[in-house]
């Protein structure tokens, strides 16, 4: 199966991750960053209904001056704030996220082709991103926070860390080759709650999409010799086209 999810994602279609029964229990949608579209983020919308947000690794978040969220609440309120305390979060100790941001192109920053700018200037960004003498500055020239894209920072060590929809998602993203960043959203159910797993399949089913639990890419992970460092090559060819079948579920 994760063969499978892994040659989706090198053509650009989206995949369903499954965290675990004993974490969230939630599936997501998840498209490589680097092959987003307006028509992409269009279908997320519509049949995730969550928050869409974009992974980024820790590497090119400290490059490009990016923290976690909870560091700046942190450094806000004091690091014994009751804000930041996590010790109630029910599926974790922390959380992936960071900043939000927008393209400086963009207007609102919320439409589906604002969201798609945004997106797809940012894994560009991050495949020249190790090349640049400055990169937090050509990031800040580039990008404006606050905005409507979620970002989240992937836990260093991958699942040695943390077991997220970030870590999973970015992990299989580069693993497949791509530039390392996901493009995620949850997919909620009619009845007000999470899918459940067997929705998700169905959906799944419905519209030809692979499946995948996260134990199955924390297994893979623990036999990667590289545990997903320098596995990837930076694929640009083919970067914000439209993938080729996307528009049967759309």
């Amino acid at each position: 199966m994760i063969d499978e999810s892994l040659r989706s994602l090198a053509k650009g279609r989206p995949i369903l991750i499954f965290d675990a029964s004993d974490r969230e229990g939630e599936t997501d949608i998840v498209v490589p960053s680097q092959f987003i579209t307006p028509e992409i983020v269009r279908f997320m919308r519509k049949n995730g209904g969550g928050l869409i947000c974009t992974t980024v690794k820790g590497d090119f978040a400290r490059r490009s001056g990016l923290v976690y969220l909870e560091d700046i609440l942190r450094n806000q309120y004091g690091k014994d704030s009751e804000i930041t305390r996590t010790d109630d979060m029910k599926y974790d100790k922390n959380s992936s996220f960071s900043l939000t941001i927008n393209h400086r192109s963009t207007f609102t920053g919320i439409s589906d082709r604002d969201r798609f700018l945004t997106i797809s200037e940012l894994a560009g960004f991050i495949s020249r991103s190790k090349g640049l003498p400055d990169a937090r500055k050509e990031f800040a020239k580039l990008f404006r926070a606050p905005g409507h894209v979620i970002l989240l920072i992937a836990r260093d060590g991958y699942f040695s860390e943390r077991r997220g929809h970030t870590e999973l998602s970015t992990y299989m993203v580069e693993k497949a080759g791509l530039i390392p960043s996901a493009t995620i959203v949850e997919m909620l159910s009619d009845t007000g709650n999470s899918m459940t797993r067997a929705e998700a399949m169905e959906f799944a089913r419905e519209h030809s999409l692979s499946f995948i639990d996260g134990k199955e890419i924390i297994d893979s992970w623990l036999n990667d010799q590289g545990n997903g460092y320098g596995s990837f090559r930076y694929n640009s060819s083919g970067a914000h086209t439209f993938p080729e079948g996307i528009e049967e579920i759309g």
